[in-house]
């Protein structure tokens, strides 16, 4: 894996890593903002993040991840499993290989899953 790694940024260069840092902060902020616009989902924390945050759901996770799974999407990490006091909370994660097509998909899910 460090070969690859090591490949991967020489091949990116310098610039590259660059774009790609820049796009997996634009792409998780962009979903960040969508999801939060969603009735009974909410960032939880308006600390500055690259490309995970947390979202506070309506829903069990477990719930969410189900519905999410049979859709062909692979939801957040349920926080709750290792944290106790974070139930319904689901960490995730966005990076620049996230289309924003992929990405408005998420946010459509998440609000049909609380409307059903």
């Amino acid at each position: 894996m460090a070969l690859a790694a090591t490949v991967h940024l020489s091949l990116l260069g310098k610039e590259g890593l660059k774009e790609v840092a820049e796009l997996n902060y634009q792409k998780a902020h962009y979903a960040a903002d969508q999801i939060s616009r969603l009735d009974g989902y909410e960032l939880w924390s308006n600390q500055v993040f690259f490309n995970e945050f947390v979202v506070k759901c309506p829903l069990p996770v477990e719930e969410i991840n189900d519905y999410l799974l049979e859709e062909g999407v692979i939801g957040g990490y349920d926080l709750g499993n290792d944290y106790p006091g974070m139930e319904d909370y689901m960490l995730v994660a966005v990076t620049e290989m996230n289309s924003k097509e992929q990405i408005d998909y998420l946010v459509s899910l998440l609000e049909e899953v609380t409307n059903d």
